[in-house]
């Protein structure tokens, strides 16, 4: 195999780069050892005694997480260039389609009538699942195993320290909101949950994970270290959580020099690859936000800057086997004497705000009912939440810096600057009959958010917008 100048037919390389990494590496008989959604094998470039080269069928992605330090791509291909030649090389392009097709058991054919018949058994390709999310479950299952999920699990000493000196919480208060920390092995609390019940399909968070040895399955909790705040209606009812993060992924934003294709992706070991032209060009631990500059021959092509994603996250299993995504929705906080059902709380005057967390904290000091909507975009739930409660009047009292928040705090794309998102909560409580007021502060003089305005020992200025 390998060196025939012929010309290979279309065929012919389209299916050799449809081949999966997964695959080629068992038509190698290369051993594999599945570790979750991957499989690692000894890297075949620098030789190791550990494992470290990682296959990802799904993505159909390889990377070696050891001392190599632009071993990885995507594809047969390219995986076959490394395996071979130690090297991605585009002038072994055509040799190696020839022998993945040989490997594979696929006849190659070249575009004079030729052809190269393989003497390899034909290799069946993986069928990649598609993942489905599951519809959502009955509402009275997610209530339950919600309640359960709350029962089996703690709060760290780290987090309640958080909670209570930096978000000036009291000790009977972090009790009552019952704030839980996301556990070191979902694994587990989702095992004991789910003795509890016929299935937790369809419940955001959980979902089924396959063993190692293929032998079966099990139900898993998705999410990452941080703190578990529930998210209640005006009941009281636990209808999801929201997940603080301790350390929020970075996202890569691209910008590219004129017509230079650049792609770009984070592993969840915090590995930075960039493609250009569908060759690995960067590939890099990354630590925190910077913006790194992308050269192929000395020449710039353009930059990655990495971003922090949002810090609060839904708690969701989309994606994942029989997995389901979570359905954003208000938070109603009541005030501690008031709490879990309100029922004892005079409810004819809502403060609406942004953030579970901080209503929670809010309506401790205001000492009224708080309804908070998950983000900006999301404003109307606030609407929704608030009226649930048949309010006379609502207080508006979004950030102090509302007037420089943008919808996406990821991206540069079209800005939606949180004034705009001030003047439809007016519009639609003054069409749902009810007075507004607006609670103003100088963020830059005090502090961001009301709650932080409140732990800091002052108040914001409230002005009348509508009067019924």
């Amino acid at each position: 195999m390998g060196g025939n100048q012929k010309q290979l037919t279309a065929e012919t390389i389209d299916y050799a780069k449809s081949v999966n990494v997964y695959d080629l590496a068992r038509a190698l008989g290369i051993s594999l050892e599945r570790v979750g959604r991957s499989y690692f094998t000894s890297c075949f470039v620098h030789g190791e005694k550990t494992p470290s080269l990682s296959i990802d069928p799904e993505k159909n992605r390889f990377k070696c997480f050891g001392s190599c330090e632009d071993t990885g791509g995507k594809g047969g291909i390219s995986f076959y260039m490394y395996y071979k030649w130690g090297k991605f090389d585009e002038s072994f392009f055509l040799e190696a389609v020839e022998d993945v097709c040989y490997l594979m058991g696929h006849t190659v054919m070249y575009r004079d009538g030729t052809e190269m018949k393989s003497d390899r058994p034909v290799q069946q390709h993986t069928q990649i699942e598609e993942r489905r999310d599951s519809p959502l479950a009955e509402p009275q299952l997610i209530t339950a195993v919600y309640q359960s999920l709350v029962n089996k699990l703690t709060l760290n000493i780290d987090h309640y320290h958080h909670l209570l000196n930096e978000r000036k919480l009291s000790p009977s208060v972090i009790a009552l909101r019952q704030y839980r920390s996301y556990p070191e092995r979902p694994y587990l609390i989702a095992r004991d949950i789910g003795e509890e019940f016929t299935t937790l399909e369809g419940v955001p968070g959980f979902y089924e994970s396959v063993k190692r040895d293929d032998s079966g399955t099990y139900w898993n909790l998705a999410g990452t270290p941080g703190i578990l705040i529930p998210v209640r209606d005006e009941y009281g009812v636990i209808q999801g959580f929201q997940l603080r993060v301790e350390s929020p992924k970075l996202s890569p934003v691209i910008k590219s020099v004129e017509e230079h294709h650049l792609q770009a992706e984070i592993t969840d070991k915090q590995v930075l690859t960039v493609l250009y032209k569908k060759r690995l060009v960067y590939s890099g631990k990354v630590t925190g936000s910077e913006t790194i500059p992308i050269r192929v021959a000395g020449q710039l092509v353009g930059t990655v800057t990495l971003k922090k994603r949002n810090k609060y996250i839904w708690l969701s299993s989309s994606g994942r086997r029989k997995g389901t995504k979570a359905v954003p929705t208000y938070h109603v906080s009541y005030p501690p004497a008031g709490i879990p059902d309100g029922s004892t709380i005079d409810c004819s005057t809502v403060f609406v705000t942004e953030g579970p967390l901080k209503g929670d904290i809010s309506s401790e000091y205001i000492g009224k009912p708080v309804v908070s909507f998950p983000g900006l975009s999301q404003w109307y739930l606030g609407v929704e939440g608030a009226m649930k409660l048949n309010p006379n009047r609502v207080v508006i009292a979004v950030d102090g810096d509302a007037l420089h928040t943008v919808k996406d705090k990821d991206t540069d794309d079209e800005r939606e600057e949180a004034g705009e998102v001030i003047r439809s909560l007016i519009r639609s409580f003054a069409s749902e009959g009810v007075s507004i007021d607006l609670a103003i502060w100088d963020a830059k003089m005090s502090s961001k958010g009301i709650d932080d305005l409140y732990t800091s020992g002052l108040k914001p200025n409230i002005f009348s917008v509508f009067e019924v």
